[in-house]
């Protein structure tokens, strides 16, 4: 396991390190879907290039940079599932984003590992707000996000593309500190 990459279970999926060892398993997981949502369509990525990622993904763990990224995995088995990650922003926001590996797509994989990820970064990573970006036709990543508890904020262009960004705030932590009472509680 890569340094410091804590494992997060519910007993249905298993977050832990994404190593290298994973390399051969990513890229044969990698559909053109996955390549789409990923901005690489038409072309697939190499194995050299997942090798390339995982290698940035244990560095990170190291304090390298704002990016964490688990692997999901069956928890009997181990077998690679797909990942999640988490890019932080430094401002107390992070953005989160998914990937699930095509035979293991509409099992509610994606919508456990994420709400395990994002308590996990509330409670570790002093966050306010996490957001995923997802364009409007991903109807599957939408689903997840609203499973997890992100609102649908806004439609935001992220260079020509458009997507859709989705927000969940801590529990805690109001909308609009300044103007919410004492009751106010997640907005999202």
């Amino acid at each position: 396991m890569a340094a410091g990459t804590p494992r997060l279970c519910d007993g249905h999926v298993l977050l832990d390190a994404l190593t290298r060892a994973d390399a051969a398993a990513h890229w044969a997981g990698e559909d053109d879907e996955h390549a789409r949502r990923f901005g690489w369509y038409p072309r697939r990525s190499s194995l050299e290039q997942v090798e390339a990622y995982l290698d940035h993904v244990e560095a990170s763990w190291r304090g390298a940079d704002g990016r964490r990224a688990w692997a999901i995995r069956d928890p009997a088995t181990t077998t690679l599932q797909g990942g999640c990650e988490v890019r932080l922003q430094g401002d107390g926001t992070a953005q989160l984003s998914w990937w699930v590996f095509p035979p293991f797509r509409r099992q509610g994989i994606a919508s456990r590992a994420v709400r395990l990820v994002c308590d996990y970064a509330f409670g570790t990573f002093g966050l306010h707000r996490l957001e995923a970006f997802i364009a409007p036709d991903n109807l599957a990543s939408r689903g997840v996000a609203r499973n997890a508890g992100f609102a649908e904020m806004e439609a935001v262009h992220e260079g020509e593309q458009l997507m859709l960004r989705y927000v969940l705030r801590r529990p805690d932590v109001p909308a609009n500190p300044a103007t919410a009472g004492p009751d106010a509680a997640r907005t999202s």
